[in-house]
C-alpha cells in the first residue's frame, strides 16, 4: 500500500484524544485504499463510520476516485467509460489481467488489445478467469461471422469448448492482431457474454475480419480475462481496460 492507504474509516467519538496517525488520516482527505476489497473493509466495523451517500474513496490499484451514491459505488467525473488498468506485453505466451479487475463496481467491462510484432505464427484464444485461475471446463460457446479480403466467408460456431477463438486461423509471422470486445455482467452469478470484433492476417494473404458472438454458458462469476498464444513467447503487444459507468 502507498503512504496515504489506510484499512478503515474510523469514526472519533467526543472528547477523544486522536493520535498523529489518526491525524494523518484525516488529513490525506479523502480515504485511500490498497483496492475496492480494503474499501469495503473500511466501513461498518467496530470504531468504523458507517458507509452513507456522499462517502468518497481513492483506489490505488486503479487510480480511481469514487463517491457513494447511496447504493453503489459511481467514479467521480465519469463519462461513459472509466478506466481501470492496461500494461504493455512482452514475449509472452499467456498474460492474464490483474486478479479483481472485474468487480462488483460496474456491471460491463470493454478489453481492447493489439500486437505489436510477432515472430512466428499464432492462434490467439482467450479464456475467463477467477481468483488467479483460468476457467478450462467445457463451457465456451460460440458463433463468430467473418470474411476475408477476398469475401471468402469466415465463420465458425461450437459449443461445449475450453476456450473462446479469437483467430479463425494462425497469424502469419510480421503480421498483426487488433481486438476488442464487451464483457457483459463478468461478476453476476449468471452466464457471462464476451461479444466484439476482431481483425488479423492469415495465410500471408487473407485479411480477416471477424464479429465475434461468445458465451460461458454456466452460471459463474469472473474477475479477470486470460489472452493464450499457441506459439511460445509469441505475443508482444498492449491492452487496456476500461469499465462501463453504471449511469
Amino acid at each position: 500500500m502507498g503512504a496515504n492507504a489506510q484499512t478503515s474509516v474510523p469514526d472519533f467519538t467526543a472528547g477523544q484524544i486522536l493520535t498523529a496517525a489518526q491525524m494523518t488520516e484525516v488529513n490525506t482527505g479523502i480515504p485511500v485504499f490498497a483496492d475496492s476489497s480494503a474499501r469495503d473493509a473500511a466501513f461498518g466495523g467496530t470504531g468504523e463510520k458507517t458507509l452513507a451517500e456522499g462517502q468518497y474513496a481513492y483506489l490505488e490499484d486503479t487510480n480511481v476516485t469514487q463517491f457513494y451514491d447511496g447504493a453503489s459505488w459511481e467514479p467521480v467525473g465519469a463519462s461513459g467509460l472509466v478506466y481501470l488498468t492496461g500494461a504493455t506485453i512482452t514475449a509472452q505466451t499467456t498474460f492474464s489481467l490483474p486478479n479483481d479487475t472485474f468487480t462488483s463496481d460496474y456491471r460491463n467491462y470493454k478489453f481492447v488489445f493489439q500486437t505489436t510484432s510477432n515472430a512466428a505464427a499464432q492462434t490467439v484464444t482467450m479464456r475467463l478467469r477467477t481468483s488467479g485461475t483460468d476457467n478450462t471446463g467445457a463451457t465456451y460457446t460460440y458463433a463468430n461471422s467473418g470474411a476475408n479480403d477476398s469475401g471468402a466467408t469466415a465463420n465458425e460456431g461450437s459449443t461445449g469448448t475450453t476456450q473462446f477463438p479469437i483467430s479463425i486461423n494462425a497469424i502469419n509471422a510480421d503480421n498483426l492482431l487488433s481486438l476488442t470486445v464487451d464483457i457483459i455482467s463478468p461478476q453476476v452469478v449468471g452466464r457471462t457474454y464476451v461479444q466484439g470484433m476482431s481483425y488479423f492476417v492469415y495465410s500471408g494473404v487473407a485479411r480477416v475480419g471477424r464479429n465475434l458472438q461468445m458465451l460461458f454458458d454456466a452460471d459463474t462469476q469472473f474477475d479477470a480475462l486470460s489472452i493464450i498464444s499457441t506459439a511460445t513467447n509469441n505475443l508482444n503487444g498492449v491492452y487496456r481496460v476500461y469499465a462501463y459507468a453504471n449511469s
